[in-house]
């Protein structure tokens, strides 16, 4: 009996390590992340290059959109929910009081943006569908990550996006997909998980009796600065080169950056769990966080540069081999975007505002950077200048993010403050 109960120690703390929280929150984000390249080979294979830069205009904006209508309310939740037990304060409250925030905002900034890019009324509506209905998963999902029930967040936030893509594949095997079937389709398949996301939380959400202090709300705001940034660092070279040179353009770029999101899905798995997690960690293992990212890193960084214009060819039936010189830049940025999930998870999780307030000053100057860049050198060398100015910010937000790890390197060897003792 007794080295039963030590196997079953053994496997719930392997269970619920980090490296395996890591593991299956990849899982999910492999599944959706197969599903969105799959949307956008059917969109390549199927639509016109104009088209599909259209397209990829509307998805490109959405993170963004998104980012700035939340008003850092999900990055809020997660840091002050995720030092206390689940059950604790009555987060259906404060999901009632966000939503009445962010879905105003959303579909004001969806119409602005629409209006900036001259979308047309047809445009706007989808575009508004989709922001209003990802910051409903947004904020359903930033609760159940701070709960650290971290699988069912991250489908959570994916869910609009998967339904989308399966909707697509039904429409291109049935003959039926065309530029206007696939935008309508983008708006209701978002539209319906939003509702889909809100209704289920709201009958299975475990509340407690205590008020979430209206401060984690003021906090949203101030996290917002950082929001952005990152927002802006993932999607400004496409809004520029949108802006710049021809949808078709576009086309190529965004193709290929579809191929080169493997990058993208470890960060996003990495952050997810590493953020609210180092809140209940006694000292954050640096060293062997770095050394886990160094290793996925060279592991992905030889898989593209080996296999990237092969599978380019593949998916895009060679229509898009003209862009695979964009393979070696994006594999810099996506290298300097894994490392930067360390800084990035400790400094929004544990550390205190003043060192929030420095990375936010970091990150602003890298955009800023990032976007002078984009704007010189794309006019100097095309869709390649676009993407070394991006591998360049990320390397400075990478270093702004280790610079004040290292100011506050005593603070990682004691609990963050407000987390009670396990």
């Amino acid at each position: 009996m007794r080295a039963i109960k030590k196997l079953q120690t053994l496997l719930a703390t392997h269970a619920s390590s980090t490296p395996t929280r890591v593991g299956r929150v990849l899982g999910v984000v492999l599944l959706g992340a197969g599903l969105q390249i799959v949307t956008q080979t059917l969109l390549a294979r199927t639509l016109p290059k104009t088209q599909v830069g259209v397209i990829s205009l509307l998805l490109g904006a959405l993170p963004i959109l998104t980012t700035l209508s939340m008003a850092g309310q999900g990055a809020s939740v997660v840091r002050f929910l995720s030092r206390s037990a689940r059950g604790t304060y009555d987060t259906a409250a404060h999901v009632r009081r966000i939503l009445a925030l962010v879905l105003p905002l959303g579909a004001v900034a969806a119409l602005a943006g629409a209006g900036f890019y001259a979308l047309g009324w047809g445009l706007a509506l989808v575009l508004v569908a989709l922001v209003v209905s990802q910051n409903t998963a947004v904020t359903v999902s930033s609760v159940l990550r701070a709960e650290h029930r971290y699988e069912l967040a991250m489908a959570a936030t994916h869910l609009p996006a998967m339904a989308a893509a399966l909707a697509l594949i039904v429409l291109r095997l049935s003959g039926l997909l065309t530029f206007r079937t696939a935008v309508v389709t983008f708006g209701v398949a978002f539209l319906f998980s939003g509702c889909l996301i809100a209704v289920r939380w709201a009958k299975t959400a475990r509340t407690g009796g205590k008020p979430v202090p209206r401060s984690v709300v003021r906090e949203g705001l101030f996290l917002l600065g950082l929001n952005i940034s990152f927002a802006l660092m993932v999607s400004v070279d496409k809004l520029v080169i949108g802006k710049m040179l021809p949808y078709a353009e576009l086309a190529v770029y965004a193709s290929i950056f579809s191929v080169m999101r493997g990058f993208d899905f470890l960060f996003y798995s990495v952050t997810y769990v590493l953020m609210p997690r180092v809140n209940v960690l006694r000292k954050v293992p640096l060293r062997q966080y770095n050394i886990v990212i160094a290793g996925l890193a060279g592991v992905v960084t030889v898989g593209y540069l080996l296999l990237g214009d092969d599978v380019v060819s593949f998916l895009y039936e060679g229509r898009y081999d003209e862009g695979a010189y964009l393979i070696l830049p994006f594999a810099l940025s996506g290298v300097a975007k894994l490392f930067y999930s360390v800084p990035s998870s400790v400094i929004g999780g544990r550390l205190p505002r003043p060192a929030l307030r420095q990375f936010l000053w970091f990150n602003l100057a890298a955009v800023v950077v990032n976007v002078v860049l984009d704007i010189i050198m794309i006019r100097a060398m095309g869709l390649m200048g676009a993407a070394i100015a991006t591998a360049i910010a990320w390397s400075l937000r990478l270093a702004g993010g280790y610079i004040i790890l290292a100011r506050n390197r005593s603070l990682l060897d004691v609990r963050a403050e407000g987390t009670p003792e396990p």
